[in-house]
């Protein structure tokens, strides 16, 4: 199936597929915020906690990943406290009321991760730990797996690329051949080193690139 009849199926149109950058506030949101639904059609919000895990449970449940819908929960709560406790950038494609793909993250300082995971991932990355001090981080990048030729997920990433332009930003993944894997290094990532457990129970691939 082309662009063009994927589009058709879902209701859309290639041209409709367009994706959103939206600051978070710098400090937080916190307890006050109140997420409102992709089918309210109002620009400028950040996607509801919800909605990420529904997309990401999608994506991720197909090959090569096949992971188990408890880690889209995972990344769910982990966005939720992220948009409640500090600044993010976030990238939302929408169409017809619902979120298509996402891509979000924030600035990066060593001596604000003080948690079990940073500490194990400062560890296992070793020297090469200093390499992503005053970087910004890529937590999630999710795409329907519907509009898989869309060119949908190149557009979210490359978006929130350019919203940290000047900024060299990192991520781990799982360490296997994917289309995500490909789409990083076709944009400039490289492999940096491997981090904590990735969700299929293997160390995570800890990928780099340099500012633009």
């Amino acid at each position: 199936m082309d662009e063009y009849a994927e589009c058709e199926v879902l209701g859309t149109s290639p041209a409709e597929l367009n994706v959103e950058l939206v600051w978070g506030l710098p400090g937080g949101l916190g307890q006050s915020w109140e997420p409102v639904g992709s089918a309210a059609g109002i620009p400028g919000m950040l996607p509801p906690p919800h909605e990420v895990e529904e997309l990401y449970a999608t994506a991720a449940a197909e090959p090569p990943l096949s992971e188990d819908p408890t880690h889209a929960s995972l990344f769910a709560n982990l966005y939720d406290l992220s948009v409640r406790n500090g600044q993010v950038l976030v990238v939302a494609g929408r169409s017809d009321g619902r979120l298509r793909s996402i891509a979000y993250g924030h600035f990066w300082s060593w001596l604000e991760q003080d948690y079990d995971w940073a500490h194990e991932l400062r560890s296992a990355l070793g020297d090469a730990a200093q390499t992503i001090e005053w970087s910004f981080a890529l937590n999630l990048l999710a795409r329907d797996p519907n509009l898989r030729s869309s060119g949908l997920g190149r557009a979210t990433l490359q978006t929130w690329l350019a919203g940290i332009s000047g900024y060299s930003c990192w991520l781990q993944t799982s360490d296997i051949d994917s289309p995500a894997r490909r789409l990083y290094e076709s944009l400039g990532f490289f492999t940096l080193g491997h981090g904590p457990q990735a969700p299929n129970g293997q160390p995570g691939l800890v990928m780099f690139r340099p500012a633009a």
